[in-house]
């Protein structure tokens, strides 16, 4: 049955939010001058490597949520000519979490869009998550990576019609686990539940919930995924680069 909340698009969504305001705190070694996603990889900032897959997906808007030294986010991605894009900024003053940064970030946003974290890189393909989003009928669609062990990130249940059915749930004993990729397409009235200004976690508050509701799907995507939460996370994705495991 169709969603009352939704109204199904084949227009691809041009526009991604990045949480860009993180920290580093596990990270401080790498990144005591600069926000997290500036680390350095390759001797490049860990943020031009999430833009240049955005523009190689078709994405020409992207919104950078800010907190931490967010001049220097700001000094480095400019208005984002350097890459063919159209960057505005979304700031938080205070901390407001995933949820909370996401929705300020898209009040003004009237259609669907995608969203990502700031400190990892999923090679997601923006297009066929869109379709499964299309195609669900959901406020908010997942990208789902298939991972050995869930028990560091929590895992999600994924049901056959593609729903997701509990979110930030324990691993199973045996087999391969889900966890979010940190990659999502949002419907404008996704984050309805929050008011605007209150702090809240997208995975841990808003996902479980509308998962309760049957607005909230998932596809898998068994593609490249680094978190830089660690100096030794930091150092393997640079490895990667110089080895051309990828190329961004």
């Amino acid at each position: 049955m169709l969603n009352e909340n939704v109204k199904p698009s084949n227009v691809f969504p041009t526009t991604a939010i990045v949480l860009a305001g993180g920290l580093g705190t596990r990270l401080r070694a790498a990144v005591a001058d600069r926000p997290k996603v500036l680390a350095q990889a390759a001797g490049q900032p860990f943020l031009k490597y999430i833009l240049n897959l955005l523009v190689s997906q078709r994405i020409r808007q992207v919104v950078l949520c800010v907190s931490y030294q967010a001049e220097k986010v700001r000094e480095f991605a400019g208005d984002g000519r350097a890459w063919g894009l159209q960057i505005s900024y979304s700031q938080d003053e205070t901390p407001l979490g995933t949820g909370g940064a996401l929705r300020k970030a898209s009040a003004y946003i009237g259609s669907p869009f995608f969203a990502l974290n700031g400190d990892t890189l999923f090679l997601v393909d923006l297009s066929a998550l869109w379709l499964a989003h299309c195609s669900s009928h959901a406020l908010a669609t997942v990208a789902l990576l298939p991972v050995q062990d869930g028990s560091a990130r929590g895992c999600v249940t994924l049901g056959e019609n593609g729903k997701i059915t509990s979110f930030d749930e324990k691993p199973p004993a045996t087999g391969l686990a889900l966890v979010s990729g940190g990659v999502y397409v949002l419907e404008p009235g996704a984050l309805d539940s929050l008011p605007t200004g209150q702090p809240a976690s997208i995975e841990r508050e808003i996902f479980p919930r509308l998962a309760a509701k049957g607005q909230l799907a998932g596809q898998v995507q068994p593609a490249y995924f680094v978190d830089i939460g660690t100096p030794e996370s930091l150092l393997a994705f640079e490895q990667d680069l110089v080895g051309g495991l990828i190329r961004l």
